[in-house]
C-alpha cells in the first residue's frame, strides 16, 4: 500500500485508486511565454518519477499535463516582441504574435525537458483548444447561481461556495487580511475571481454569451481535467505555489459545477531556490534548463540533486550541490566499472563453480538484491521518499564493494554477486530516469587523455609523486576520473 501526503487532508493517507489498477493524474503544466528554468524542471521531474513508480508497481497511469497558451503573460510577451520589432500593434498582428509566442516557448519546453530525459505526459491539452468547453462550464456556474456577469466579465462568487479555502486551510476572513476591502472592477466581493475576461483593445478574443473575451486562468484546469477524467479523479498535482489561489479556485469551480468531490489526492512539490535566494532575473540567479546543460552537461546530476530532497521540501540549487551529485554518480559508476571488469576477467578465466559454491553465491546475490528491493520499495511507498530510496542504492553499492574485497570469495563468485547488484541498481534507478552512463569522449581527446594517464603512471613508477599529483589535477580539470586498480589505471569522463 502506498501512502501519499494529501495536501487537502494535511496528512499521509493510503492511496486507493478509484478504479482498480488504474490511476488518473492531472498536473498543471507550463504557461508558455518564456524559456523554462530549473524550477520548472524539478516539478516536471517530480511527477515523472511519481508516474514511473506507480507504473513500476503495476498500475496503469493516465498522466495529463495541460498547457496554458493564452494568458496575460503571453500577451505581454507578444506586445514586447512587436515593440522590439518596431511594428504597430493591431488586432491581427497581436493575435498572430500571441500564437507564435505560445508555439515557440512550448517547443523549447518540450525540447529542453527531452534534453534532461524527463518523460512526456500521455496527453497535453491546450487552453485554446478547449474554449467551447469553458464557455459551457461557465454557463453551468451562472445557472447554479455561483457565478455572475458584470459588464462583459464573469466572476465566481466565493461566498456562494461554503468550503472555499479548504485546500489552503484558510477561511475567507483570513484571506481578506491584506486585501483591499472595497469592491472594484465589477466584483461583488474582493476575493471573487474571473472566469471570463472582457477583451481589451487589440487583444485576442473569442465570442461568448457575455461578449468578446478570453478565459480566466483558473477555469481552464477545472474544465480540462473534468472533461478528460470526469467529475472526480485520483491525483491532481503542481507546485506548492499553486495551492492558493489556483488550486483553491479549481476546487471551488469544479465542485460547484458538478456537485461532487474534485480530485481525491492533491500532491504539491516544494519550490526551488538558487544559492539560498528565490530565483529572479533581477538577482542574476535565474538558471534556465539551457544554462544548466551548458554548465553541467550531464542530466543525471540535476536528477540526483532533486532525488536527495523529498519532493515536498524546498530545495536549494548551488554548485556545491551539483558537485555532491557528481560525487554520488561517481560512486555508482566506479562500482559499475568494477563489476564489468571482474565479470570480463571471470569470463576469460574459464572454470565453473562447484555445486555448493554456485548455490552459496546465488543465495548471497539474492540476499543483497532482496535487501535493496525491500528498502527501495519501502521508501518509495512512503510518500515517494526518493532520498531514502537512493540511500538504499548506495548501501547496495557498499555491500557490493565489500564482497569484491572479500578474500573468501573466488573470482567467479565475486563477479556473480557484483553483476547481480549492478543489474538490480540499474533496474531500480530506471524509475528515476537516470542514464548512468559516462560521458563519451571523441578519439582525439581520448588519445590525449591516454597519454596523460601513461605519464602519470610513469611518474608513480619513478616515485615522482609531485608530478603524478600534478597530472591527476590536470585530468580532473578536464573532467577525467582515474581509478587505480590492481590491473592498472582506468579512466573515464565524469
Amino acid at each position: 500500500m502506498i501512502r501519499i501526503y494529501n495536501t487537502l487532508k494535511r496528512e499521509k493517507e493510503d492511496f486507493v485508486p478509484m478504479e482498480e489498477g488504474k490511476v488518473r493524474m492531472y498536473v498543471c503544466g507550463p504557461t508558455v511565454y518564456d524559456v523554462p528554468h530549473i524550477g520548472h524542471a524539478r516539478s516536471a521531474y517530480v511527477f515523472d518519477v511519481i508516474r514511473n513508480y506507480l507504473e513500476h508497481i503495476g498500475l496503469d497511469v493516465r498522466f495529463v499535463r495541460n498547457v496554458t497558451d493564452i494568458d496575460d503573460k503571453i500577451i505581454n510577451k507578444a506586445v514586447q516582441e512587436l515593440d522590439e520589432l518596431g511594428e504597430n500593434i493591431t488586432s491581427m498582428r497581436l493575435e498572430q504574435r500571441v500564437r507564435d509566442v505560445a508555439v515557440k516557448y512550448l517547443d523549447i519546453y518540450h525540447r529542453e525537458l527531452d534534453m534532461l530525459g524527463i518523460g512526456s505526459p500521455d496527453e497535453e491539452p491546450k487552453a485554446t483548444e478547449n474554449i467551447g468547453h469553458m464557455l459551457d462550464f461557465i454557463q453551468v456556474l451562472i445557472d447554479k447561481g455561483v457565478a455572475y456577469e458584470s459588464d462583459g466579465d464573469v466572476y465566481f462568487s466565493v461566498e456562494k461556495f461554503p468550503e472555499y479555502g479548504k485546500l489552503s486551510n484558510r477561511d475567507i476572513e483570513q484571506m481578506m487580511q491584506g486585501v483591499r476591502k472595497e469592491v472594484h472592477e465589477g466584483k461583488k466581493h474582493p476575493l471573487d475571481f474571473a472566469l471570463w475576461k472582457k477583451a481589451k483593445e487589440n487583444e485576442p478574443f473569442w465570442e461568448s454569451p457575455w461578449g468578446r473575451g478570453r478565459p480566466g486562468w483558473h477555469i481552464e484546469c477545472s474544465v480540462m481535467s473534468t472533461r478528460m477524467f470526469g467529475a472526480q479523479f485520483d491525483i491532481h498535482g503542481g507546485g506548492l505555489d499553486l495551492i492558493f489561489p489556483h488550486h483553491e479556485n479549481e476546487i471551488a469551480q469544479a465542485e460547484a459545477a458538478t456537485g461532487r468531490p474534485f480530485a481525491n489526492c492533491w500532491i504539491h512539490n516544494g519550490l526551488l531556490t538558487v544559492n539560498g535566494e528565490k530565483m529572479s532575473k533581477s538577482l542574476g540567479n535565474y538558471i534556465t534548463i539551457e544554462d544548466y546543460i551548458k554548465e553541467y552537461k550531464d542530466p543525471d546530476l540535476i536528477k540526483l540533486a532533486f532525488l536527495t530532497s523529498h519532493y515536498r521540501s524546498p530545495m536549494d540549487f548551488s554548485d556545491e550541490r551539483m558537485q555532491e551529485a557528481r560525487r554520488a554518480k561517481e560512486r555508482i559508476m566506479i562500482f559499475f566499472g568494477k563489476a564489468d571488469r571482474i565479470a570480463a576477467e571471470s569470463a576469460s578465466g574459464g572454470g565453473d563453480l562447484s555445486g555448493g559454491e554456485e548455490a552459496e553465491t546465488l543465495a548471497l546475490a539474492q540476499s543483497e538484491i532482496n535487501s535493496l528491493q525491500e528498502r527501495f520499495e519501502d521508501a518509495m511507498k512512503d510518500d515517494f521518499n526518493t532520498a531514502q530510496a537512493l540511500s538504499a542504492v548506495f548501501d547496495a553499492i557498499k555491500a557490493g564493494n565489500d564482497h569484491l574485497a572479500d578474500d573468501a570469495l573466488n573470482l567467479k563468485q565475486k563477479a556473480m554477486v557484483a553483476v547481480a547488484i549492478k543489474n538490480s541498481i540499474v533496474r531500480f534507478t530506471s524509475i528515476f530516469g537516470l542514464s548512468l552512463k559516462p560521458e563519451k569522449v571523441d578519439a582525439s581527446e581520448s588519445e590525449a587523455i591516454e597519454k596523460l594517464v601513461e605519464d602519470r603512471q610513469e611518474a608513480r613508477r619513478k616515485k615522482d609523486y609531485r608530478e603524478a599529483d600534478r597530472i591527476r589535477k590536470e585530468l580532473e580539470q578536464k573532467g577525467i576520473v582515474v581509478e587505480d586498480t590492481p590491473e592498472g589505471p582506468v579512466w573515464r569522463k565524469k
